[in-house]
């Protein structure tokens, strides 16, 4: 299959996810740059001059959006002409609704995959809705990481007999149980967004260090409440407990996961409607045998069972995920016996090489 993958950016830390579905799916070409995507990852445009040039391409987005949309379906109808493909799969919702028309013409099916925001924050289903409305019906398959998606999009563009929930998935033969430190070690990967709730589980780590003062939290990532948190880790005279070591990409993490008893994530729906969809992180953790300590959001509550492969609270309850971790710090067998279960979920149900299989089946 000559498949072609379109993502936003040329790399993320925070899109593990998108990084892996390339690794499986291996397509022939990545198109990458921002909703309207023309640079390619081996190197190269869609456009030839002077489009190629990124003053030009601004002016034209800005200025005259609508001709920039029919000038860039025009380059992108020669390029899957040109390398004959079969497929084309978009990550997130927006960018989908800027490729379909060129895929429809070139009678290529088209994919589009929702990872969280794109089906959930209010600004963008506003934005790009009627976009969505148009093109989701006519799509191969959409494919989102969570079924609390599914009702966003069907109010949206109708009965979507095309929608099927795929959640991320974790490379099981990587990430891998390890060998915690003495102790009671509590773990963050996140970016410090509103939605990943960072200061939140802070606070209930706050908490719990009044009866388990010994115990540590690292906190990997870095984001715009990065300062914020910083700051009232300090204010709070908490520096010894807490420690943030900024963003890192896997394999510097995978470590840290190893040597950890718990992975922390207090997710929550933000007022402007932004979401997570299934956090890999949580994933990552789950595989390596840490217990999970997170919220009921989104894809979390099917990545989590709860009771079993950790404890869910519900989104801003501070005291009641303290008192999670509280419980998962006095009975170490009981947290152990979480993180053997987490692993056992992930292999099951969550292992990226019959994920992506999956994905694959859907594309043509």
């Amino acid at each position: 299959m000559r498949l072609i993958i379109a993502r936003s950016n040329f790399f993320s830390y925070s899109e593990t996810f998108i990084e892996e579905q390339i690794n499986q799916l291996e397509p022939i070409h990545v198109l990458y740059e921002g909703w309207q995507p023309s640079r390619l990852k081996a190197g190269g445009s869609l456009f030839s001059f002077p489009f190629s040039i990124l003053a030009v391409r601004g002016v034209l987005r800005r200025i005259i959006p609508g001709l920039y949309q029919k000038i860039y379906t025009h380059y992108l109808r020669r390029f899957l002409r040109v390398h004959k493909v079969d497929a084309f799969l978009a990550n997130y919702g927006p960018l989908g609704t800027n490729i379909y028309e060129a895929c429809l013409a070139e009678g290529i099916p088209y994919s589009v995959v929702f990872l969280g925001f794109d089906a959930a924050e209010k600004k963008t289903l506003a934005t790009y809705g009627a976009r969505y409305a148009l093109s989701l019906p006519k799509a191969k398959a959409i494919i989102c990481v969570a079924e609390s998606m599914r009702a966003n999009l069907e109010e949206i563009a109708g009965p979507l007999p095309n929608l099927h929930v795929i959640p991320c998935g974790v490379d099981t033969a990587r990430f891998i149980p390890g060998t915690p430190k003495d102790g009671f070690n509590v773990i963050s990967v996140a970016r410090f967004a509103e939605k990943k709730g960072s200061l939140k589980s802070i606070q209930a780590f706050e908490i719990l260090l009044r009866d388990f003062p010994d115990s540590q939290l690292r906190m990997v990532g870095d984001g715009p409440l990065w300062e914020e948190a910083k700051e009232y880790v300090s204010a709070h005279g908490l520096s010894e407990s807490i420690h943030f070591l900024g963003a890192m990409g896997q394999s510097d993490y995978l470590p840290l996961l190893q040597e950890s008893n718990v992975f922390i994530q207090h997710s929550v729906l933000t007022p402007s409607g932004d979401s997570e969809g299934t956090p890999v992180a949580i994933l990552e953790a789950s595989a390596c045998g840490l217990a999970i300590c997170s919220t009921r959001h989104a894809g979390i509550p099917d990545a989590v069972i709860e009771g079993k492969t950790g404890l869910l609270v519900d989104e801003h309850d501070v005291e009641g995920m303290a008192a999670a971790l509280k419980s998962l710090a006095s009975d170490s067998a009981a947290t152990r016996a979480y993180g053997v279960a987490a692993r056992k979920h992930m292999e099951e149900q969550y292992d990226v090489v019959k994920l992506s299989a999956k994905i694959k089946g859907l594309l043509v």
